[in-house]
Parts: structure tokens; sequence; C-alpha cells
């Protein structure tokens, strides 16, 4: 006859810092990882802006923070600024970093072995493809503006 104690299903035991752990971690922080990426482009690119002057450190300083905040562009920042365009190109770029973070994670996390390095395999794919729109946004623009 079983007693109450062994008819309840065995949870498993998370080992700290094991596959499993592992995995959870990046499910977690995915998003957050994505935001550092994105915030540490900007501010990369706003150290080059201050340090600098001159049109060709601008340019490079200007598509760096590009990278960082990839709806600059979409909202005309560099043609028409305002504290609301740029509100909405940084918190929307934020919340997009972070979703593309927590889509890494998710399609991550249905791999056998899953950690921050398949993790940024995954997310570098993405923010690949989000970097040569931006590219191509600025390409678009400065030949409609007539600068190239």
């Amino acid at each position: 006859m079983s007693t109450t104690e062994e008819a309840k299903p065995r949870r498993r035991r998370i080992v700290p810092g094991g596959i499993v752990d592992l995995k959870r971690r990046v499910s977690r922080q995915g998003g957050f990882a994505g935001l550092g990426v994105g915030l540490g482009l900007a501010a990369l690119g706003g150290l080059i802006l201050f340090l600098t002057d001159g049109a060709m450190f601008g340019a490079v300083g200007y598509v760096v923070v590009s990278f960082g905040f990839p709806l600059l562009a979409l909202v005309g920042v560099p043609a028409v600024s305002g504290s609301a365009r740029w509100g909405v190109a940084v918190v929307g770029s934020l919340v997009m970093w972070w979703a593309l973070g927590q889509w890494s994670a998710a399609r991550v996390r249905r791999k056998v072995i899953a950690g921050w390095r398949e993790w940024a395999e995954e997310f570098a794919v993405y923010a690949g493809g989000v970097w040569i729109g931006v590219v191509l946004g600025l390409v678009a623009a400065a030949r409609s503006l007539g600068a190239i």
C-alpha cells in the first residue's frame, strides 16, 4: 500500500549553474540583454558625438546612435527634432530591443542545450537585420535630401 508521500510526483531538483538553470536564466533575462545591446550602442554613439567634432565623426556617431535607437530615422529625427520625437524613438527602440531579446530567448530555449552563446547567435541574426534596415533607411534619407 502506498502512502500519500509516495503518490506525489517528484519534482526535479534544479542544479545551480546547470543546463536547466541556465536555460531559465536566458529565458528570463534575454529581453534585458537585448536592451543592453541597444543602450550600449546608443551610449557609444553618444560618446563619439560628445568627444569629437567634424562631419566624418558626426556621421559615424549618428550612425552608431541609430544602431542603438533604430527608430530615430523613422520618426524623422535628423531632419526634424523635438523631445516628443526623441521620446517616441527611444521608447519604441527599447521596446523593440527587449522584444527581440525575448524572442531570441524563446527560440533558444527550445534547443536541448541553450546558453548565452546560443542566445547571442540567435540575437545577432535579428540585430543584423535591424542594422541593415537602419543603413538602408539612412542611405535613402541622404539620397532624398541630396547629400549623396
